[in-house]
């Protein structure tokens, strides 16, 4: 009798030509340390949970300074940018060390950062991580939301566009 083979899984490269095939809004994850210092970073790895309990997660690389700072604080704010603010997007990609100096923001009601003209804020509590190859699954409970009337920045195969 033969001995089957099972498929082998496919090239890092080969899956992120996949993933860009899907169209995604653009988020910035915001949080703060527990001395007060803002963090946050670009992301598309998000989406909702589910509604009861009210829950986002969020796929953190383990490599990210923002990933110490959401798991410390046990907080963190989705922020989903409008089409307007790909500068913002790229500040928030980049290893910049103050990537807030020329952000807009105000505080939300568990003090994390939320950034002025987002398509959308919601705040939330963290309630369960699960690590999973180079990323962490950050799930957070959603205490606060908001929501703007204007467009979403998008990203399609490595590129910014408008609907």
């Amino acid at each position: 009798m033969s001995e089957e083979k099972s498929p082998q899984p496919i090239e890092g490269s080969a899956l992120r030509a996949f993933a860009g095939s899907f169209a995604s809004g653009i988020v910035v994850l915001t949080t703060r340390d527990t001395a007060g210092t803002a963090f946050g970073l670009t992301m598309n790895a998000v989406s909702s949970l589910c509604v009861e309990p009210p829950q986002f997660l969020a796929c953190i690389a383990k490599t990210a300074a923002t990933l110490g700072p959401v798991l410390e604080s046990k907080v963190f704010a989705l922020n989903i940018l409008a089409e307007n603010q790909e500068s913002i997007s790229n500040t928030f990609a980049s290893k910049g060390d103050d990537k807030f100096a020329n952000i807009d923001t105000h505080d939300g009601v568990l003090g994390v950062p939320l950034i002025d003209g987002a398509l959308g804020h919601a705040e939330f509590r963290l309630v369960d991580t699960h690590e999973s190859g180079d990323h962490v699954i950050v799930i957070g409970e959603a205490v606060s939301s908001s929501v703007e009337d204007s467009a979403p920045l998008v990203y399609f195969r490595g590129k910014y566009a408008k609907i």
